[in-house]
């Protein structure tokens, strides 16, 4: 019974992850998707991600298309945005879903600066079990350059700033919670995760990687866990939310 005799309102409890792979160096797909199936998200955003490319330093991952290898061993189904080409294939960033899309869309980010890597953001949206419709998005911010991130958050937050659904947006923003480009954001979305470091697994000092939702008042975070799994530079992080029903 919710407080003032008032019904409480339905609600959906979603598990979304975010994971960069470090485009697969450091452990082979099957072990990234057991620990994908160990966990058993509603939603994966993964950056990193390659799709028949040739590495010298990751022999082991050349020629493999990750996101459907990676759907295929976590029972999950898989979107793919490239980002650029890249050693005879390409390179991007994926979602992973557990439900049923109805619209994918792939957006570049603003490039402001020339010499640096052209950065995406995908976005999809998804009929959950009871039959709402939510919007969940990964990404993957400039590394190098602040300004760059700046305007990457302004472009998000525009993307978003009438969104039709609830929206939650995933990904590694190459920003600590103090940066810039991560107060835009927060401004209008919600932290979902915790204080703790998810960079690197060697010597873990950053917080970069970031689950947000908005509006703010749809979600309550019920738990969020940075994983111990070290493999990749990054670790993963998992949220558990609740989203209310207006």
């Amino acid at each position: 019974m919710s407080c003032l005799g008032v019904a409480a309102q339905p609600s959906d409890t979603l598990r979304v992850m975010t994971f960069n792979l470090h485009a697969g160096h450091d452990a082979t797909l099957e072990r990234i998707a057991g620990l994908i199936k160990r966990e058993r998200p509603d939603f994966v955003a993964l950056q990193e991600v390659d799709h028949r490319t040739r590495r010298g330093n990751s022999p082991h991952q050349n020629g493999r298309d990750f996101i459907t290898e990676l759907a295929y061993h976590s029972g999950m189904q898989g979107l793919f945005c490239p980002a650029i080409e890249f050693s005879g294939g390409l390179y991007g960033i994926g979602l992973l879903t557990r439900h049923p899309f109805v619209e994918a869309r792939n957006h570049k980010l603003p490039h402001p600066v020339a010499s640096k890597e052209q950065r995406v953001l995908i976005e999809g949206t998804f009929v959950l079990p009871g039959g709402d419709t939510i919007i969940v998005a990964g990404t993957h911010f400039e590394a190098f350059d602040s300004l760059s991130r700046v305007e990457q958050a302004r472009f998000v937050n525009a993307l978003f700033a009438h969104a039709r659904y609830p929206a939650i947006i995933a990904g590694d923003f190459n920003a600590t919670p103090d940066d810039d480009a991560m107060r835009s954001l927060t401004a209008c979305w919600l932290d979902c995760t915790g204080p703790e470091p998810t960079f690197s697994v060697k010597s873990p000092s950053k917080k970069i990687d970031y689950i947000l939702a908005r509006p703010k008042s749809r979600w309550q975070i019920v738990e969020t866990r940075v994983l111990p799994d070290k493999l990749s530079d990054h670790f993963a992080v998992i949220t558990t939310l609740i989203m209310s029903h207006r």
